[in-house]
Formats: structure tokens, C-alpha cells, sequence
């Protein structure tokens, strides 16, 4: 693991930060997160419109390569991977961006009662045309489309591979190249690959589009098994490391891109869309026994340690944390994140599974 920058900064942080945050508040009139297909026209021309401001308002964190203020939640996602991913921490750590996210928006004239929109990926999973004709990758009111092509598998590697990439070759991916139509085209970045974050390294959003991984890992049949899993431990390890997290990331980045890219792939800004359905899952499953779930959370606090030979079990009282600079970091306990109209938070889905 690439564990030296992201102690780095945690370390940068840590003495400045602010004590556990106190945003809790009663929630009585949540808003709602939809699926990106059910806004209207205006709405998504909004939304897109809010994440392009975001681009171009100046960033806080205090890092060579943060250009703008989306810059901040790719740095603070970038810094943190080795200890928010295939850990117990993994599903709060991502609520909590989304939700810092999703502020962020709002201050961009995104509507206050509409948050973050998700990606229904089992919408798009009944044949190959069905997923490239998804109105997320609309070149108007969507997000744009594919790469062009780049040939390669993981024993020809054309350009540099990336951390959390696919562990077999794709045979159906389809692109690799830099996204060249829709509101995101020609969208650059100087976070990563990677850890590095020197601002020195300016790259293009990445799409290798493989509608296969869609199919065989976030399909609805995965969804159902997820729903029946026993505890949040199960459901944890078998959603983050096997089904439908890497299944969205590689339907979209493949081998060659951006969103295959752990540490960076908030870049692309169809992460925000797949967390957000990652987080509709989550919410989804806890529903099902709200009143022991919304109280449970285990799985390891160190990087795929699920059988504890490292360490133990995150806890309720495990601290997690958003933003690189002091007057934007929010800080919470995990058991603070366990509710979406509990503690920071107050919204609500349009439709659970």
C-alpha cells in the first residue's frame, strides 16, 4: 500500500482539527435524493451545472495539486483510501462525503430540496445497448460517454495501471482513452494517479467503459443477495470487495480509467452518482431492521485485516473525518453516521430496494 502520503496529511490535520462536530440537529423535513433518471430535464442541466461551478471556485485544501473546491473532496477521498476502503469504516466514511459533498453543491445553486442523485445500476443491466444508452452517460444532460479505444489487458499495459484496477482482464472493455464528449469533456485533473497530489502530473478524465462488470457485479440479483445478508460485518466485506462497489467502478473505468483509480476517482463525476446508490444499498439494508441496524456496525480498522491478524474492529466511538483544511473538516463518530435522519444528517430516498 501507498500509506505515506495519505499519514502525511492525516498527521498535517490532526492537531489543527476541530473537536467531534456539532451539526447534529432534529430532522423534520428531509430532502430527497433521486435517481438521476427520474429529474427532470432542468433539473439535471442544474446539477451539472453545480458540479461545474464547483470546478471552478478555488479549493481549501492545502495541497499543490488542489486547483478548485471539487478538488478538495478528491483530496481529502485521495488521502484517507488506504483507511476508508475495505475497512469497517468504509460505508460511513462515504455518507459523510457525500453529504459534505452535497453542501457544497447547494452553495452552487443546486435546489436545497433535492441532494445528491444515485445511479440505479440494475436499471441499466438487462443488455449491453440498455447501459450505453443510459441517460447517465447522455452527452446533453448526462455525463458523457466512453473514451475512445485503447488496446491492453493487465500483461500489455499501454498506460500505468492503477490501485483497485480489476485483478483479471476485461475482455468487453471498450475504451481507456480521455472523455472527449458532454458537459465533461475535456475535464482535467492534477490529483494522482494515485497518492500524488504535487500538481505536477495534469492528466484527462479516463472512461473504459466494460458492461460486463455491470451485469455480473451490480446486477439486481447481487443487490438481492446483498439485502439477505445477516449483519453489517457480511454486508460490508461482500459489497465493498465483490459486488457492486468494484462493479460500478469498473463498468465506468475499466482498465484505463479515472474511476478504476481508488484514490482518485472522485474525479470522475459519475462517483458521486455510484456512492450515492451505494449508499441507497446501505440504507436499503438497514431498513430492514432499522432498530438494531441503525446500532451496528464491526469489520476491520485496518486495510482488508477481516480476519484481525493487524488489529481490531472499528466501533461506534471510531472517529471519521472529511477535509484537508481546518475550517471546512468535519469530524464524527461512526455510530453518528448511522442514520440518514440522525446526527448531520436529513434526507431521505425516492425508492429503496
Amino acid at each position: 500500500m501507498l500509506l505515506n502520503f495519505a499519514a502525511g496529511v492525516a498527521l498535517l490535520v490532526s492537531a489543527a482539527a476541530p473537536g467531534l462536530a456539532s451539526m447534529c440537529f432534529p430532522c423534520r423535513n428531509p430532502y430527497v435524493r433521486k435517481e438521476w433518471r427520474s429529474l427532470s430535464n432542468r433539473e439535471r442541466e442544474q446539477y451539472i451545472a453545480a458540479v461545474k461551478c464547483l470546478q471552478t471556485k478555488p479549493g481549501t485544501a492545502p495541497l499543490a495539486a488542489v486547483q478548485s473546491r471539487y478538488d478538495d473532496f478528491i483530496a481529502t477521498h485521495q488521502a484517507q483510501t488506504d483507511f476508508v476502503h475495505f475497512v469497517g469504516i468504509f460505508y460511513p466514511f462515504h455518507r459523510l462525503l457525500l453529504a459534505e459533498y452535497e453542501k457544497a453543491l447547494w452553495s452552487c445553486g443546486w435546489n436545497r430540496r433535492l441532494g445528491q442523485p444515485y445511479w440505479d445500476w440494475t436499471l441499466d443491466t438487462a443488455t449491453e445497448a440498455s447501459f450505453l444508452a443510459s441517460p447517465v452517460f447522455d452527452t446533453v444532460r448526462g455525463f458523457g460517454s466512453n473514451g475512445a479505444f485503447i488496446p491492453g489487458n493487465l500483461s500489455d499495459i499501454q498506460l500505468p495501471g492503477h490501485m483497485g484496477g480489476p485483478p483479471f482482464d476485461l475482455p468487453d472493455r471498450s475504451g481507456g482513452g480521455c472523455v472527449t464528449d458532454g458537459p465533461f469533456a475535456g475535464m482535467t485533473t492534477r490529483l494522482g494517479p494515485l497518492n500524488i497530489s504535487t500538481g505536477t502530473t495534469p492528466r484527462c478524465l479516463r472512461r473504459d467503459f466494460s458492461y460486463h462488470s455491470l451485469r455480473d457485479f451490480a446486477g439486481l440479483d447481487k443487490v438481492q443477495q446483498a439485502m439477505n445478508l445477516p449483519d453489517f460485518g457480511h454486508f460490508e466485506l461482500i459489497t465493498d470487495t465483490t459486488t457492486f462497489h468494484p462493479g460500478g467502478h469498473w463498468a465506468v473505468g475499466g482498465l484505463y480509467g479515472t474511476m478504476t483509480d481508488t484514490y482518485v476517482s472522485p474525479t470522475d463525476p459519475i462517483f458521486w452518482l455510484h456512492h450515492s446508490n451505494m449508499d441507497r444499498a446501505w440504507w436499503s439494508w438497514q431498513s430492514r431492521d432499522l432498530a438494531k441496524r441503525e446500532k451496528e456496525i464491526s469489520g476491520p480498522l485496518i486495510f482488508f485485516d477481516y480476519n484481525n491478524d493487524l488489529g481490531p474492529n472499528v466501533t461506534l466511538s471510531t472517529p471519521v473525518w472529511v477535509g484537508l483544511n481546518e475550517d471546512t473538516r468535519v469530524d464524527f463518530e461512526a455510530g453518528q453516521l448511522l442514520h440518514i435522519r440522525k446526527g448531520p444528517f436529513c434526507y431521505n430516498y425516492d425508492h429503496l430496494y
